[in-house]
């Protein structure tokens, strides 16, 4: 039987989704900004529906209807408008909203909900900014599909004392979908409609909206790469170029804020590029980033008739670029990969890049060639393992001693199998070794068994070896989401598998047990199998370019209990965790409770399962136990 390693000690390389990076990440600022009445939050306004909206050139300002608008336009995608609703204190409607305004060939409108909408806290007013497309139909259900991204900041003006003014500013991409954006509890509407507090601008108690507007002018390209036709569903690589035409505009905004791509596909994710600005090492850096963001697709992933399905991500690596537009010039590089999720529930990546990617001194250059006529382009090109997965739990095959194969039993949620097909494998490996890449790992998508995020770690070249890599590594990763910042532990048997699709009993499979914690999450083998045995075509690992990976993982149902002893008398410490237990006096005792034992007593026949270290005096010691 081979040992298996922790993966910390074994390979130098990080095992994070993302080691690429050489910069800290970071988000930028967060979209609301503070005001005097709190932090609001942002959120796409209500639709009015077609009642409150009688035409499109309509304006919905006071009960008389006399509501004005003022455009200061700075250029063609730049514009101040100021609206002032006349009598808004004996405004009655649930939703005023003023004559649209072009900008950067849009139509924008300001809405107001003196009284807030169905998602303000009570006593707030919401205020939002709608940007439309007019050569689009007006319903999000037909026409052209469009999207555009904007700066923007919503004030509401106090004439008394312009310090006082309610001032937010955000970002957002509007499109058909979703053509609202702000705050639905922009301020507590008794402060806006007291005559006192300045923000009714006598005589006709008139409140003042201004929104100042920034439109982004870009074009992009698409390109996905050369597959058999007709090409599948799917996007599984490719390249998007973004051209941002009036870069300079925003050069004050991307201090604070960022801005985004449109999206394009990438296997179950829809991907973006994040531009901002960020401090480090005390220089300006150009930072940027590919984030993915939540779609309505459906994962490829499906689950057994005892498992939920697994959730949407893809595993993506990609190269972000700046390209120089003076020829003769190079291009600026960096090379990335990670999983990225729909969203950060899974404990996924949401985004991977770099705060540092270039300095900012040499992109603005007048000399450098990143800017000419102020455009910028940034392009990506990735490459998403085409894969799929199957998870069964509870009922199963106990894990052995030798292999062999106990009697299937419910095992209460700490049994699971797994498995993960990877396609077009020789492709992934042809990618890696033209891009000289070494210590990059696979990560699959997570599983739970036992209450513990669960998942593979594949190296296709295995890094820390004499080149070139001659060996595939794999790793099991279990970790705790529920005690992410605190010390866990559990004890984990588990056999993992190199699958041969020809002859199942020739596939290879390595078994250990071992207990992961926070310190050591992920124990596997680094010589697993070798690259000459698994791309070998009459071996039977690779098969149409596939390759599939299986992990059985049986988890122990542990509680460990505490008992101090003092001079007096015996302190009964409460049954706890074993992930809980820190140390325990110079007199006391320590109980182990196994719940699932019969689970291991095949495994105990030949090897111990043991509980977690605890503290006596200066000593760490644990308990461990075998069947002879």
């Amino acid at each position: 039987m081979n040992t298996a390693l922790n993966l910390a000690e074994s390979i130098s390389t990080s095992s994070t989704a993302s080691p690429s990076p050489s910069g800290p990440f970071s988000e930028p600022l967060q979209e609301a900004a503070a005001s005097p009445f709190g932090a609001g939050n942002v959120a796409a306004a209500e639709e009015p529906g077609a009642a409150l909206v009688p035409s499109r050139d309509a304006g919905g300002g006071g009960p008389g209807g006399q509501d004005a608008v003022t455009v200061e336009r700075r250029g063609h995608h730049s514009a101040v408008c100021r609206w002032t609703v006349p009598q808004f204190l004996r405004a009655k409607a649930r939703a005023l909203w003023s004559r649209y305004f072009e900008v950067g060939g849009y139509d924008c409108r300001l809405l107001v909900y003196p009284r807030g909408d169905s998602q303000a806290l009570p006593g707030y007013l919401s205020l939002y900014l709608q940007i439309v497309d007019p050569r689009g139909s007006s319903s999000s259900s037909g026409g052209n599909k469009w999207d555009c991204f904007a700066s923007y900041r919503l004030s509401l003006s106090n004439h008394l004392d312009d310090a006082k003014s309610v001032t937010r500013d955000s970002w957002h991409r509007f499109s058909s979908k979703k053509k609202s954006h702000g705050w639905c509890d922009f301020a507590p509407f008794a402060a806006v409609l007291d005559q006192r507090s300045g923000f009714l601008l006598p005589p006709s108690d008139s409140l003042v909206i201004t929104a100042d507007i920034l439109l982004l002018h870009e074009t992009i390209a698409f390109n996905r790469d050369h597959e058999p036709q007709p090409p599948p569903a799917d996007v599984v690589g490719g390249k998007f170029t973004w051209k941002v035409h009036n870069f300079s505009l925003f050069r004050e905004m991307i201090k604070t804020q960022k801005i985004m791509s449109p999206v394009f596909p990438a296997g179950d994710c829809n991907l973006r590029i994040s531009v901002y600005q960020s401090s480090v090492a005390g220089a300006d850096h150009l930072s940027m980033c590919l984030e993915s963001k939540d779609t309505e697709k459906i994962a490829a992933a499906t689950a057994g008739p005892s498992a939920p399905a697994l959730e949407r991500s893809c595993w993506c690596l990609f190269r972000m670029s700046v390209l120089n537009q003076r020829p003769g010039l190079n291009h600026v590089h960096r090379d990335s990969y990670g999983r990225f999720a729909a969203d950060n529930k899974s404990g996924d990546n949401t985004s991977l890049g770099w705060n540092d990617y270039m300095r900012m001194e040499d992109f603005v250059g007048p000399d450098a060639g990143f800017l000419a006529d102020d455009t910028a382009v940034f392009s990506t090109s990735f490459h998403v393992i085409r894969e799929s997965s199957n998870f069964t739990k509870n009922f199963g095959p106990v894990l052995g001693s030798s292999g062999g194969r106990g009697a299937a039993r419910k095992l209460d949620g700490h049994f699971g199998k797994f498995t993960w097909r990877i396609e077009n494998f020789t492709k992934l490996k042809d990618l890696l070794k033209k891009r000289k890449i070494t210590g990059l790992c696979i990560k699959s998508r997570r599983f739970q068994i036992g209450n513990r995020d669960c998942r593979l770690i594949v190296y296709p070249r295995a890094p820390g070896q004499s080149q070139p890599p001659c060996h595939l590594s794999v790793f099991l990763e279990v970790t705790d989401s529920r005690n992410m910042a605190s010390e866990w532990s559990c004890f984990v048997s588990h056999r993992l598998s190199v699958v041969n699709q020809r002859m199942e009993e020739k596939s290879v499979t390595k078994e250990s047990q071992n207990r992961y914690s926070k310190a050591a999450k992920d124990w596997g083998w680094r010589e697993f199998v070798t690259l000459t045995s698994l791309f070998d075509q009459d071996s039977g690992f690779l098969v149409q370019d596939t390759v599939i990976f299986s992990a059985e993982v049986l988890i122990l149902k542990e509680t460990s209990l505490i008992q101090e002893f003092s001079d007096s008398e015996p302190a009964l410490v409460p049954m706890c965790p074993a992930s809980q237990v820190d140390a325990i006096s110079k007199r006391g005792s320590f109980t182990w409770r196994v719940e699932n034992f019969l689970s291991f007593k095949e495994i105990m026949e030949t090897r111990k399962i043991f509980s977690k270290f605890f503290q006596v005096g200066g000593c760490e010691l644990r308990i461990g136990t075998l069947c002879n």
